[in-house]
């Protein structure tokens, strides 16, 4: 039977609102019949729903758990660390955010398995993954200040060939518990989508894994965008096994890291986002990257690494 990246995601869905209360997210009915859950505009959310929020991204395809990432022998943050086998499926068919909805300054942007079953034309990612997904329910992942309108629903019902009431939503700003946690185990995507601009085949990973520190909490959306952003960044280190020649890995390996490819490096991402006037489409892509990556051959059996923990600016940005 062919894997449905919908349907595994509904059976997280369907837990999320049976323990709703427990795991402090909100269940709301819309107008229109699709049914959303807040994971933190009006709701507290929690680690548990973070980690949940982030297995929906990820189609239900992926291991993910908690952990503990140190700054110092004082300081240290909690951390989000995954497992994927399956990256054209997981990173790049599910987790990335691809989908735009709604235009212009209403506009939001969608991830999640609901787009390997819309495929709009405007969802670039999937243009890199073979993977499409048909289920008769499908789940989308927001991440934005606001409520997504009935349109929105609408607009995600048609696409995927689905009736509204048959659209899950799922809700989450920056500036929340599950923001920080989802948004700091997007970095697996970071590297996938990475590789392919820069001409290295996705489906030679085997398998890879990475963690990431969650960013703490603060009341300011923009500076809330900047910790988590630099999270991946500034402290996210991963490990890719690929089947891939020792020429290959020596060629891409400096150009997935934000050390040697980023045009901003070291500046934090909320002063490069502001820079660019709050838009995201004007910050360069190679901006883009994780902090550190080993690539093991599992030809060679040889390794290669790049890039490096910048502690300084996870510490500026984490603790000012």
């Amino acid at each position: 039977m062919a894997l449905s990246i919908n349907k595994e995601a509904m059976k997280v869905v369907r837990e999320m609102i049976e323990y709703s209360d427990k795991i402090g997210v909100k269940v709301i009915k819309t107008d229109c019949g699709a049914t959303l859950i807040d994971c933190g505009l009006e709701a507290k959310g929690s680690y548990e729903a973070g980690i949940m929020f982030t297995k929906v991204t990820m189609g239900n395809t992926g291991t993910v758990q908690l952990g503990t990432w140190k700054l110092d022998d004082e300081i240290s943050f909690s951390a989000v660390e995954l497992f994927v086998t399956e990256p054209l499926i997981t990173c790049l068919g599910s987790q990335i955010a691809g989908w735009q909805l709604g235009e212009g300054n209403f506009a939001t942007i969608g991830s999640g398995p609901a787009r390997a079953q819309a495929v709009v034309p405007t969802d670039m990612y999937l243009d890199m993954t073979p993977y499409r997904d048909r289920n008769d329910e499908v789940v989308l992942c927001i991440q934005d200040i606001k409520y997504p309108s009935d349109e929105i629903a609408k607009e995600v019902a048609v696409a995927c060939k689905v009736d509204v009431k048959d659209v899950y939503l799922l809700l989450a700003p920056s500036a929340c518990i599950v923001g920080s946690v989802q948004v700091a185990a997007r970095l697996l995507e970071q590297v996938c989508h990475k590789m392919h601009e820069k001409g290295f085949e996705v489906s030679k990973v085997v398998n890879c894994r990475g963690i990431a520190p969650i960013a703490p909490l603060v009341n300011d959306e923009i500076k809330a965008m900047g910790r988590i952003n630099d999270a991946i960044l500034y402290g996210g280190s991963t490990e890719f096994w690929v089947d891939a020649d020792d020429v290959e890995c020596q060629k891409v390996v400096h150009q997935l890291v934000s050390s040697t490819s980023s045009p901003y490096y070291p500046e934090p991402f909320a002063k490069v986002f502001e820079d660019c006037g709050c838009d995201f489409y004007k910050v360069d892509h190679d901006f883009h990257s994780i902090a550190r990556i080993q690539l093991q051959s599992i030809r060679s059996g040889k390794c290669f690494t790049a890039g490096e923990i910048n502690k300084e600016v996870i510490r500026k940005s984490f603790l000012n």
